[in-house]
């Protein structure tokens, strides 16, 4: 190993220290008689930030613990900020890599709310936005930053707890500060004191990516950017001996610069770069793991990581053993580590919320329990305000706790979002072609009722619609509204290859409806609609052409969800139950009203995990017009087609029948899939479904009416949404049917 001039100078000089140190202490020993306590030299470690590439900093610490040199006082900057608090805390290096490992990381990172925790009805509409913009004084505007970092905020309220009586940093197991960067003044910030969590939260606050934290009435983001290896401040802080563990790279030469995670780690070693330089040289033993490979959002890549810190550190390990010796020389000691662990529970002698209006107040109470004190499990806190977060009414949501006399006072913050946005999607299938979405949405922004979303959609498509959307939750079970819909859908039946029929629909409704929600996967809605179909036969061979109904019916929904992922579900159930009751208001050619009718569905789905990467799933559809009259047809049941979007709730996927290719009064649809995830984004699909699709109810189970198709689809999962491509056949089709689907459906 080549030893630089100024190391072995560094080396020396810390020998000749080691001396004079040691005859200070002699001299202080026979002068001193009311001393009986040596002085040793003290250890601090500084650990700079680098986003996931921080990970090896638990690596290097496991080394350091195993050298026995002892660690005076610790600090990090950004994801340095994280693992450094977390060992001041108590946290042992393997403690940190089981947390580590425990954590969906791509869930973390991307304020993803877990399936289980998101409204029922949310799940049904299943929107994904390709961007979202704020729109302030009739300009649409930028976002401060692209996630508001809720999930970091639990996870971070969650490993601080063991800790939450503490506010000043020297009072963990080992002293401890971080670094924030002071967005108003462009100044970095030390923090010592205060709520850990916070702090932490803040030094990581990459920019542009988390929401900016106010900490100490200061706005703070990422501490990398002005002070990304605080080895200045840890000099100050009466230390003899720093390590230094750096896992910020060099720079990137320009046709490495693609990617918006890569120019941020560019940008955060271009900040200061004369102050980092000489944080380098200041260091007494300097470990640079070899991350090369890795960029600061590898969060997946964790063992790896953290392997590399090691093997940097254990190059080390001589020089630091040699120091631990040394230091023992002069005066033995002792290191003890807590045994520390994230709380299972506490005991809330008091719920606090800070931020909201005293209505807005009572509403979030009641996601948490209703009488006090109690013991509660940080689980059930979590699930409480995860529900919260979930309503999205609310926002910059974190708890804290609060000592008290015989317990703690949960303290949670967050500020009601008031906000208006606008939102883009696209999307492709074969079933309903290309589709361009835009989205407006108002949330809380009326004065009454609050808890309210106002979205208007408007889907500029070959099957365009027009979407209005006004929900109001009265409580956290109860919420009322009314959709209005403008949709029009060009739909074809086949013989085989021939076009039987063709008619274009346009399909208007007014629909009033209350709604409950037991829990977050179940619901039951109540509601009214007023449809006026437009229905055109294009061949004139079904209907009469421009044929116009008025439809008013009542309608009974109960809908169940607990599956784990809205495309690609490995675990859990979903049941529909829909029920209609078509009033008489549609005049039949004799001149008559059509008398009372009911069309019920259901449908029902479940998923079964076999192994990690594999799910069976096993669904059926089962529905049927009950009634003395016929249907209008846009009223019936349309089977076919591999699509996913919900124009219309009795339109029934199936495979090997193109899209909408048979209807019926009356089916009963099993379905079974394969699905394996094959290779880290990439799946596959096997299918096969069977059933029986027929207008007369005496021939509902008869062979003329029975149908049965199968296929495969290989699959990709991007941020855009899944990409798939399906093969499929049946046996009323004498060719193979293709399926392309792009994107997210809407």
């Amino acid at each position: 190993m080549v030893i630089s001039q100024r190391q072995c100078m560094r080396q020396k000089s810390k020998a000749i220290l080691f001396v004079l140190l040691s005859f200070v202490f002699c001299h202080n020993l026979m002068a001193q008689q009311k001393s009986d306590t040596l002085s040793r030299p003290r250890v601090g470690v500084v650990l700079s930030g680098g986003g996931a590439k921080g990970f090896a900093h638990i690596g290097a610490l496991k080394v350091i613990e195993e050298s026995g040199l002892p660690i005076d006082y610790i600090a990090g900057t950004s994801m340095g900020s994280i693992i450094g608090g977390f060992y001041a805390i108590g946290y042992s290096p393997e403690m940190m890599t089981q947390l580590v490992k425990e954590q969906n990381w791509d869930a973390v990172m991307s304020d993803a709310i877990p399936q289980k925790y998101i409204p029922v009805d949310d799940k049904i509409l299943d929107r994904h936005y390709l961007a979202t913009f704020p729109f302030r004084d009739r300009k649409i505007q930028m976002k401060s930053a692209i996630y508001e970092g809720e999930m970091i905020n639990l996870l971070l309220a969650r490993l601080t707890s063991p800790v939450y009586k503490i506010r000043n940093y020297e009072e963990l197991s080992v002293p401890f500060f971080c670094i924030g960067t002071d967005i108003e003044n462009a100044d970095a910030y030390e923090m010592t004191k205060g709520n850990l969590q916070r702090s932490i939260r803040a030094s990581m606050s990459i920019p542009f990516y988390f929401s900016p934290v106010e900490v100490d009435g200061r706005l703070l983001i990422d501490g990398g950017l002005r002070n990304n290896f605080p080895v200045p401040n840890m000099r100050n802080k009466d230390v003899d001996i720093i390590i230094g563990v750096d896992v910020q790279r060099d720079f990137h030469k320009k046709e490495e610069l693609n990617s918006m995670a890569i120019i941020m780690d560019q940008i955060v070693a271009m900040a200061d770069v004369d102050a980092y330089t000489r944080a380098k040289e200041d260091v007494d033993i300097y470990i640079k793991p070899d991350l090369i490979k890795y960029g600061m959002m590898d969060f997946n890549s964790y063992d790896s990581i953290i392997a590399l810190g090691e093997i940097a550190a254990r190059e080390k390990l001589p020089q630091l053993k040699h120091l631990a010796d040394s230091i023992r020389n002069i005066q033995d000691f002792k290191i003890e580590r807590p045994d520390v662990k994230p709380l299972d529970s506490v005991y809330v002698v008091a719920l606090k919320i800070e931020g909201v209006s005293e209505e807005n107040s009572r509403f979030i109470r009641k996601s948490f329990a209703r009488y006090y004190p109690i013991v509660m499990s940080i689980d059930d806190i979590e699930t409480s305000i995860m529900r919260i977060y979930a309503t999205g009414y609310y926002s910059n949501i974190w708890y804290e706790f609060r000592p008290a006399a015989k317990g703690v006072n949960l303290v949670m913050h967050c500020k009601e979002k008031e906000e208006e946005t606008v939102s883009v999607a696209a999307h492709y299938d074969t079933d309903y072609g290309i589709g361009i979405l835009a989205n407006v949405t108002l949330k809380n922004v009326l004065d009454f009722p609050r808890r309210s979303t106002l979205s208007a959609d408007i889907n500029i498509a070959e099957d365009p619609y027009f979407k209005l959307r006004f929900h109001s939750n009265v409580s956290q079970k109860f919420k009322y509204g009314t959709d209005v819909s403008v949709i029009s859908l060009f739909m074809n039946q086949y013989d085989d290859r021939i076009i039987n029929n063709s008619y274009s629909v346009q399909d208007n409704k007014l629909d009033l409806f209350v709604e409950y929600m037991p829990n977050l996967e179940r619901q039951l809605r109540l509601g009214m609609v007023a449809n006026y179909v437009h229905l055109r036969d294009n061949l004139v061979h079904v209907v009469k052409a421009d044929n116009y109904d008025f439809v008013p019916y009542a309608y009974l929904n109960y809908h169940v969800d607990n599956e784990d992922s809205p495309t690609f579900a490995s675990r859990g159930w979903k049941l529909n139950v829909n029920g209609k009751y078509i009033m008489p208001f549609i005049e039949l050619e004799d001149g008559s009203l059509m008398r009372n009718s009911i069309v019920i569905k259901c449908d029902v789905e479940g998923s079964i995990a076999v192994g990690a990467k594999n799910a069976l799933k096993l669904g059926a559809t089962l529905g049927s017009s009950l009634g003395g009259n016929e249907l209008p047809l846009c009223y019936r049941f349309f089977v076919g087609g591999q699509s996913h979007m919900r124009y219309f709730d009795n339109i029934i996927s199936f495979d090997g029948l193109k899209f909408t290719q048979m209807y019926g009064d009356h089916i009963a649809i099993g379905k079974m899939s394969w699905q394996c995830n094959f290779y880290r984004n990439f799946y596959a699909v096997a299918s096969v479904n069977g059933g029986y699709v027929t207008d007369q109810y005496d021939m509902w189970f008869a062979d003329d009416s029975f149908v049965f198709g199968g296929g495969l689809t290989l699959g990709m999962k991007t941020v855009a949404g899944p990409i798939e491509v399906s093969l499929m056949g049946s046996n009323r089709c004498s060719d193979m049917v293709g399926f392309l689907n792009v994107g997210y459906w809407f």
